[in-house]
């Protein structure tokens, strides 16, 4: 058999893995690829796929001894390859989405533009440096959003200060106390809606995230108002600015509802879409003139308090009627955890190979004080979580809060107190809190349990951060000392966490503030707990009691 060297050339640089899994050699020299001659159809088809040769590498891949793929996975890849109409991916904790997603692009059969949409830039980034197929954009949907924009407004820039003035242009010499409350509210539409909406909407909005203006300025302001200024503010959003700006909710918002969105992706794949609001959905839906497929898992749906559509996979799958398939295998959790989690999410399995692992109920001041640096330890609220650092440092175990964001909300909380002393921004902190809860429970509604909630954990949070601290400048700088992102952290900690800021991290130890949790099996508050077990890749605590700091 005759098997000359052959050379390869074109666009190789994205595909070059593959080539030298095919047995290709880089000539410098030439800057060609070279390769038998019973192998070129293949590397040829590599770089420049026909449909029938990237069902054949598929094919290839799948049979392949390399990696032993699951029935899960090589179903997926299937539809890639040869599937008709769109497809949902239900796609539990630590199940291997993101190799899945990516092993999936390459039997993907379309030849033209594929999009992997994904969460945010970080995931952007990862995915990017991973799925090397050159077909493949991978971009979060504010950038796509931001390229529908220029396609009408060319030059256009990111600037948040555009919101303000166009409500200073609505409603000129508005109080700051009007202002902050309406800019909330015309962020929350723009997550929540694809239009302008209707005042009743709007309202219904502004009840449910308790966004409101100070009982002096009601009778000026009161919730009717405050919409209808939100309204005006998305209308002037409509309109090109005069120094070319758009705010960073105009990015996915403003292409949707002006009706810019083009069908230019021949396949689009959108990952985590249980954490993907409304507009973002949508955007998604109308940039495919081929097919969809939605990846995410409906159980880790928590962030509908910022505008997450909490039913988009259902959605999804309804409005696109598309078919199912699931990755329901778990490589990260241990089989004692997933025995834990199946109590909410039945259809979530351990792999074989996966360690028996420990779920150890215990009393929470025990499970403190045994914590090591590289732990972590998670409630549902901010303010046990401060209790808990505190108490760690105390004991020189190194320790921090994630959410740098956080941080920076407490210390602008902190401020807006002018208080003088830590005796008067501790009273200050009551009288806030009693103000609020007041107002909440006279407007009644029926989100008042939540929300009060948010104020008592904010007001504990605060008044527990200023305990020992001298000044007001002392309580700013030890909010901004425990605060922290893991992506940035410069030394190990254990890290204490809200279940939404873990959310996409793991550990091996995990210390859960099971007083923190509400019962049931159904609905967000049983999908914060099935995320927060899911953190676990040996032992996982559960730690009953008060978390209060003599007891901790």
């Amino acid at each position: 058999m005759n098997n000359d060297i052959v050379e390869i050339s074109g666009n190789t640089y994205p595909v070059r893995e593959e080539l030298k899994r095919l047995g290709a050699r880089w000539n410098p020299g030439k800057r060609v690829w070279t390769i038998s001659s019973d192998r070129a159809d293949k590397a040829r088809a590599i770089v420049c796929p026909s449909a029938a040769a990237l069902q054949e590498v598929a094919r290839e891949i799948i049979a392949s001894d390399s990696v032993v793929w699951s029935d899960e996975q090589v179903a997926i890849f299937k539809w890639f390859a040869n599937g008709q109409g769109n497809l949902v991916v239900q796609a539990r904790a630590g199940t291997g989405k993101t190799t899945t997603i990516k092993e999936a692009f390459r039997h993907a059969r379309e030849l033209g533009r594929l999009l992997y949409a994904v969460f945010n830039k970080k995931n952007q980034k990862e995915a990017a440096a991973k799925i090397l197929d050159r077909r493949v954009q991978v971009s979060t949907l504010h950038s796509l959003g931001l390229s529908f924009i220029r396609s009408v407004w060319r030059d256009v820039q990111p600037d948040d200060e555009v919101e303000a003035d166009r409500l200073r242009a609505v409603c000129a010499d508005l109080p700051e106390d009007v202002s902050t409350p309406v800019l909330k509210l015309v962020g929350f539409c723009k997550n929540l809606t694809v239009k302008v909406p209707e005042l009743d909407t709007v309202m219904d909005i502004a009840d449910a995230r308790n966004i409101s203006v100070s009982d002096e300025l009601e009778q000026d302001f009161p919730i009717s108002r405050l919409a209808q200024l939100a309204i005006d503010c998305l209308k002037a959003a409509l309109v090109r600015d005069s120094q070319d700006r758009i705010s960073f909710n105009d990015m996915v918002w403003l292409p949707v509802a002006a009706g810019w969105v083009k069908p230019i992706f021949d396949l689009v794949v959108v990952d985590e879409a249980q954490d993907m609001n409304m507009p973002q959905l949508m955007m998604a839906e109308r940039a495919s003139k081929g097919r969809i497929c939605v990846v995410g898992d409906d159980r880790q749906a928590i962030y509908g308090f910022r505008g997450a559509a909490t039913d988009g996979m259902h959605l999804m799958r309804q409005r696109l009627n598309a078919a199912q398939l699931g990755l329901t295998v778990t490589y990260r959790c241990p089989k004692s955890v997933v025995s834990l989690a199946n109590q909410i999410v039945p259809d979530y399995t351990a792999a074989p190979s996966a360690p028996e692992g420990s779920v150890i109920d215990c009393d929470l001041r025990q499970a403190v004080a045994g914590l090591v640096v590289g732990d972590a330890v998670l409630s549902r609220l901010n303010a046990p979580l401060m209790n808990i650092a505190l108490s760690l440092l105390r004991r020189d175990v190194p320790a921090r809060i994630e959410g740098r964001d956080i941080g920076k909300l407490l210390v602008g909380r902190v401020r807006k107190f002018k208080a003088k002393s830590v005796p008067d921004f501790l009273k200050k902190v009551a009288a806030w809190e009693k103000k609020q809860s007041s107002r909440i429970i006279a407007g009644g509604g029926r989100h008042v349990n939540s929300k009060l909630e948010t104020v008592r954990d904010e007001a504990l949070t605060l008044s527990t951060v200023a305990q020992d601290c001298e000044n007001i400048d002392a309580v700013v700088t030890k909010i901004l000392g425990l605060f922290e992102d893991s992506d940035r952290a410069v030394k190990p900690a254990v890290v204490c966490s809200s279940v939404h800021k873990a959310k996409g991290l793991e550990w091996n130890r995990v210390c859960l503030v099971m007083d923190t949790f509400k019962k049931g099996t159904e609905g967000e508050e049983a999908n914060i707990l099935y995320v927060a077990i899911t953190r676990a890749k040996d032992t996982l605590f559960r730690g009953v009691g008060a978390a209060d700091e003599e007891k901790v």
